[in-house]
């Protein structure tokens, strides 16, 4: 596994749901069951564009600036995979008190499972770069 690929990937994917979430934040709405909100209030649609696509945006560019180098933004990447595992855990949470509502909510906990995971085994690979141990000078 190429921890570069797979955080890259990521990113990509990210950035393009948020775009998505800021440009049509009805859809974005009706893709995660708030649908019923989206004609009957502005407030509906200016959440969905702050939570799905500012936050999504923003999270999405910095995994793919720090795909450039895993190892030297491990702490970032760590951060962004408890991120991604703390909506799966507030999933999970939402499932047990109101019990599951559809296949929807179980893809959107495996997505964050799985994304969580590979963000959190990526931080720890080799991604081909080379660090070089600097010896310490000799005692005076």
């Amino acid at each position: 596994m190429n921890a570069r690929i797979v955080v890259a990937t990521i990113g990509l994917l990210t950035l393009i749901f948020g775009i998505a979430g800021l440009t049509m934040p009805t859809t974005v709405m009706q893709w995660v069951g708030f649908a019923e909100y989206a004609p009957t209030t502005h407030q509906g649609a200016i959440e969905a564009r702050a939570v799905y696509g500012g936050a999504f945006v923003v999270l999405g560019a910095f995994t793919l600036w720090f795909a450039t180098a895993p190892r030297a933004h491990r702490g970032e990447l760590v951060l962004i995979a408890f991120l991604w595992l703390g909506l799966f855990g507030g999933r999970m949470v939402g499932i047990s008190i109101e019990g599951s509502t559809g296949i929807f909510n179980w893809l959107g906990a495996l997505l964050e499972l799985t994304v969580g995971c590979l963000l959190l085994a990526a931080a720890y690979l080799d991604a081909g770069e080379h660090v070089t141990a600097v010896a310490a000078a000799p005692p005076a």
